[in-house]
Order: structure tokens, then sequence, then C-alpha cells
């Protein structure tokens, strides 16, 4: 039995829930509930009348609007030529909106939609379920006796509420939009869209994908909630992404104070230069972090807009639930899913587009002969933008407190005629494992006990492997550096089978799988002083190709994380692991005094980045970003190389160099 307490906290959430709709249902232009809105192709939502002065706002003194944008989002919702006051009628009624604010039992004052057309104010005592406009008791009258309008359902609005079901049933979308009130009877799958009888016979008796809705009596409620669930998705994407966004806003703001502080160290030294670069400094942070607050206030207020929309969509989808038929939930379904596309592509679009801003001071380094240095040169403030904000998983939070513990390491007895050089070892889809032998020239594929399954022997040395899953198969990509080449291996039936081999335009240490038909290779590229890092097809043409300083020639690992965005590279000469954009942009390079001899890299579920430090026997952990560290492996034997990640994230397989794999698990520290 609930206590009083529990029963006040229930009545609580109620009412902050209604609060929350009552919110969603108000016009972003005029601040009031809905009325009669029309939907631009953007899925946003605005009042007629809000919508119709907007147009006649960027019409100004013409009789025509060649472009009209979404005042929310700015994206394109019309071009052609249409005359200003018929425009607004292209927008198609929101049914969905308006059946949320039946059920929701919006009270407002309302007028005749007809009367006020002609500038006359009358009180409105019904409404049109099929044309969704507002009536008085004369204008009422005169819509049953039009043709048109004839067989429209006409309802009291006093009874709205408790006529939710028969707007449902009278809604615009199971009416043919062609042939005025004739029932939906059909549904083409060929061309996406129903028919009535009419259409059926004159347009679509020839498709071969006609289904009739009376015969479609499979139960949809899967359907049904599998749409609600990747909406429930996309929603959640966007406040994440909102989310984040003001996490980046916070750090800006952190990077201007943290830069004025550093500034200020500096002025204990050189008091008379410094003054002038701080205020530079600070204007400028300031001017950066207020235009990058207005981009991101505005970024959100979309996201908003959209995760409004999705709520409205789940209201509607779940009084389809209780009151719908079959036939109208598969064309609610139809419908929702067109929109849920057409909203992903916009918020996909407006995702790749967002930077994030970041600050750094760049110090002059001949500051100790500031007096002979323009003030103007003393330094700058640079602003740096990445190429996304990836959308991260509810409850991200990088380097969360946690070692990694060795669960076991085996020792792999395979036919040997030298020490083994286990330089790589990665997961299946199986969950077998790929261990390739450097120095004996083998590659071995292992059972879940490291029981060799099969193994290949090779001319020339490998060094690193990656698989490429298609069609359920999975393709083991293997690089061979001497003879600058990648050669290719089917492992269906447990086995390792030759496909093909890939030509490279240098020695290929380092590769990677980036889709189900490209690879990235990296090495050194000739130069003692550059190395290099390529995307290649499976059919060997190169797609890009990009340098980047190093020192001297050796070996590199490659990784890409989950986002296909950023790639790491690992250079053992000078104990380095750059990160690049796929566009090529360098983000950082990370060195430690504590990292030697750099080799695997791998990203786990949470897009954090370890690289296998051989020369110093230890892993380090980083942030996506590199700015956060941890070691979470010391004094690891036996020379670690290659490490990989399992398909859920929470442990790893390190190749021990002369022994072979490792196997690790990630755990929280205690206290």
């Amino acid at each position: 039995m609930a206590t009083a307490s529990e029963d006040l906290t229930a009545s609580d959430e109620v009412q902050e829930n209604e609060a929350t709709l009552s919110d969603d249902l108000n016009c972003p232009l005029c601040m009031k509930i809905f009325w009669s809105p029309r939907r631009l192709p953007c899925l946003h939502s605005f009042c007629h009348d809000c919508l119709q002065s907007h147009i006649y706002s960027i019409a100004s003194m013409q009789d025509f609007v060649k472009k009209l944008c979404c005042p929310l989002c700015g994206n394109v919702a019309f071009t052609g030529e249409v005359s200003a006051d018929k425009l607004v009628r292209l927008f198609p009624l929101n049914t969905l909106m308006l059946s949320v604010l039946m059920g929701q039992q919006v009270k407002t004052d309302l007028v005749c939609n007809a009367c006020q057309a002609q500038n006359i104010l009358s009180p409105a005592e019904n409404l049109c379920a099929v044309c969704e406009e507002a009536l008085c008791v004369q204008c009422s009258k005169m819509h049953g006796i039009s043709r048109l309008s004839t067989n429209h359902t006409i309802l009291k609005i006093e009874d709205l509420p408790r006529k939710q079901q028969t707007v449902l049933q009278n809604n615009e979308m199971f009416r043919c939009t062609k042939h005025g009130s004739l029932p939906v009877e059909y549904y083409c799958k060929d061309h996406e869209t129903p028919l009535c009888a009419k259409c059926f016979v004159d347009d679509h008796a020839r498709c071969p994908e006609v289904i009739k809705l009376a015969n479609k009596t499979p139960d949809l409620s899967e359907a049904l909630n599998q749409m609600k669930a990747q909406m429930k998705i996309l929603e959640d994407q966007l406040k994440q992404f909102a989310a984040n966004n003001v996490l980046n806003l916070r750090k800006l703001e952190s990077d201007v104070n943290n830069l004025t502080t550093e500034i200020r160290t500096l002025k204990k030294i050189i008091n008379d230069a410094l003054d002038d670069l701080e205020t530079r400094v600070k204007e400028e942070g300031n001017k950066i972090f207020n235009d990058e607050k207005k981009r991101i206030e505005q970024t959100n207020q979309r996201c908003q807009s959209h995760v409004t929309a999705i709520r409205n969509s789940n209201v509607v989808l779940e009084s389809a639930s209780k009151y719908a038929t079959q036939n109208q939930t598969f064309l609610l379904i139809k419908k929702i899913t067109n929109q849920y596309f057409m909203s992903k592509r916009h918020n996909d679009d407006m995702f790749s587009k967002n930077d994030i801003v970041t600050l750094q001071l760049e110090v002059n380094k001949q500051l100790t002969s500031v007096i002979n240095i323009p003030r103007g040169e003393i330094g700058m403030l640079r602003m740096k933008k990445n190429d996304e904000i990836p959308v991260v998983p509810d409850g991200f939070k990088p380097l969360k407190e946690c070692i990694a513990e060795c669960v076991d390491v085996k020792d792999i007895k395979g036919s040997k005629d030298k020490a083994p050089w286990y330089t790589k070892v990665i997961f299946t889809s199986n969950e077998h494992l790929l261990l390739v032998d450097y120095e004996n020239k083998m590659l071995y594929l292992l059972d879940s006990l490291c029981n060799i399954v099969f193994s290949h022997t090779f001319l020339r040395k490998p060094f690193d492997v990656c698989i490429v899953s298609k069609h359920g198969e999975d393709i083991a990509a293997v690089s061979l550096p001497i003879t600058k080449s990648v050669h290719l291996f089917s492992l269906k039936d447990n086995s390792i089978t030759f496909v093909k081999q890939i030509q490279t335009k240098y020695m290929c240490y380092g590769i990677a799988a980036y889709n189900l038909e490209e690879l990235i290779v990296s090495g050194p590229c000739g130069d003692d002083m550059r190395y290099y890092w390529s995307i290649i097809t499976l059919d060997g043409k190169e797609k890009s190709y990009h340098e980047f300083a190093g020192a001297g020639t050796n070996q590199t690992y490659v990784a890409l994380n989950a986002f296909k965005s950023r790639l790491y590279i690992s250079v053992w000469k000078d104990d380095s692991l750059h990160c690049f954009g796929l566009n090529g942009t360098k983000h950082f390079t990370f060195t430690h005094i504590d990292l030697k001899g750099p080799q695997g890299v791998s990203i786990d579920r949470d897009d954090n980045v370890y690289v296998v430090g051989c020369r110093s026997q230890n892993i380090f952990q980083l942030s996506p970003g590199g700015l956060l560290i941890r070691i979470i492996v010391n004094e690891i034997e036996k020379y670690p190389r290659g490490i990989c990640f399992d398909k859920n994230g929470d442990k790893f397989v390190i190749s021990h160099g002369l022994r072979g794999p490792g196997f690790y698990r990630l755990v929280l520290k205690k206290g």
C-alpha cells in the first residue's frame, strides 16, 4: 500500500510531466498554445497565423515568395514561386500535434477561422476533424452544406477530450489526399503511398506490391514498440548532444580563465609587457566565448525543437496503441517512420557540422628578451576547432577510476625455427584469436582456450592484422612491411584461406579496418623524418594519402575510434602517439616520460585510447582528447606489443612478445 508521501510524489511527477508537455505544445514564434499548426519539411511546426506573418515579413513588397527557410533551424522549406497569401497552405496541418492538443484538454479561447479570415471575431464552438478548422455555429452549418465538406465530421469543442478516438478515425491521413473524402483502403509498397479504391484502379493496378489494408491483420504492437524505441534513442542522442555542448561551453569558459591565470603568473616576471597581453587575450577569449555561446544556444534550441517533435510523436503513438485500428496503426507507423528518417538526416548533418572550440596560449620563446620584442609579438591567442562532437552513450565518463588486472597469459607452442616475436593479437567475431608471429613468419588461428586451430606460413615477415566482417564472414587483412603489401585471408570454417594480395605505396606496418570495403595503413614513407597513413580499398585503390613528421623510420600501429572520426598512430622511434581527423587534420601528439617504445593502440567502448609501451612495459589510458591520462598496467613481462579490446569493451588481450596472448580486464579501483 502506498504511503501518503508516495502518493504526493507521484502526483508531483504527473504535474511536472503535464507542465513539460504543455511547454512542448507552444508555438516557437508566439510562445502560445498551437492553433492550426502547420508542419514544415524539417518537422518544425508553427501556428497558421504565425507562419503566415513570417511569410509576409520576408515577402516585403513583393507579391511572390521564391524561397522560404525555417525560422528555427534555417533549413530550406520551399523553393519555387508562389503568392505570399497561398504559400502557408502548401504546408500540411500537423494532425499529430492537433491530436495531442485534444488529448491534453488544452484550455484556450478559440475563434472561428472562417470568420477570422474576414476580420470578424466570432467564438468557435465546433471543430472540423478533417479540415482541422475552428468554426462558429453559422459557419458549421455552411461547412456541412458545401459539397466539398459535406462528409466531414464536425465535433463540439467542449467534447474534444472525449472524442480523441473519433478524431483519429477521421484524421486526414486515413483519407485519400487526391480524392477528397474517399477512405484509404490499399497501400502500395512500390511507391510507399496509401491509396483509395479509385487511386488503385486508375494509377496502381499494375504495381506488384499493393496490399489491401482490410487484409493487413498481423499484430503491429512489436512494430509500434520498435518505432517508439527508435524515437527514444534519437531523443536520447539529441539530449546527450545538447548536454555535450553545454559541457564543452564550460570547458571553453574554463580555458579562458586558465589562460588568464597563466598570463598572471608570467606577469610576475615581466609585468608591463604581459599587462597588454592579458588584456588582449581576455577580450579575444571572451569574444570567442560569447560567439560560441550564441552558436551553441542556437544549436541546442534546434535540438530541443527536435526533442519536442519526438515527444509529440510518442504521445500520438501511445494514443494509437490504445485507440487506433491495425490499419490506422500501420499508416501511422509509416508516416512517423518517414518523419523519423527525415529528422535523423537533419540531425546527422547538424552533428557533422558541430565543432569543439578550445583555446591555447602561444608564448614567444624569446620572452626573456622581452624588452627588445614589440608588445604585439609577445604572444597571441589561437582558436582551435575539432571537426566533430561525437554522440556518446548516456553515462559516458572518460577515465573511470579503474585499473587492469591480468587474468591469464598463454604460452603458444607452435612450429618455431626461432624464438617467437608476437607483434599482434586480435579477437575474431566468434571470440577466436588471430596471433601474428613476426619472427617465424606465422599467422595462428586460436580457439577461445588458445589452442591452435589453423596456421599459415608466409614467405616474408608479417607485422599487424585486422578483421573486416563482410556478409557474416571474417576477412583477415595482414600487413607485410618488407614486400609493401597486405594479404587478405578468409577465416571461413575455422581455416585461413588466402584470398588476394594488395600492394601499398610504401612499407606498411600498422593496419586497421575503416569500413567493409576500405583499410587504413601506416608506416615510414622513405624519408628518414616522415611517416604516412592512407586509406586504401580492398581492390588496392588509394582513396587518400597523408604524411606527418617523425623521427627515423620504424614501426607504427594504427587504431580508429568507434565513430570512425579519429585515427591514432603510434611511432616507436620518437616515443609518440599521434591523433588525426580523417581529413588529415592533426588533433594532438602525446608523449610522456614514462612511455617508451609505444606499440599497439586500441579503443574501448567509451572511446578512451590505450597505447602499449613496449620498452617501458606498461599501458597508458588516454581520454579521447588526450587531456587526461593514466597508467593502468605496470611492469608487464616479455615485451608487450599489440592490444585489442573485445566487442563488449571491458576486457582486452595483448601480445606478449616472447610468450603469447595475455588477457586483462578493467576493474574499478577500490576506495
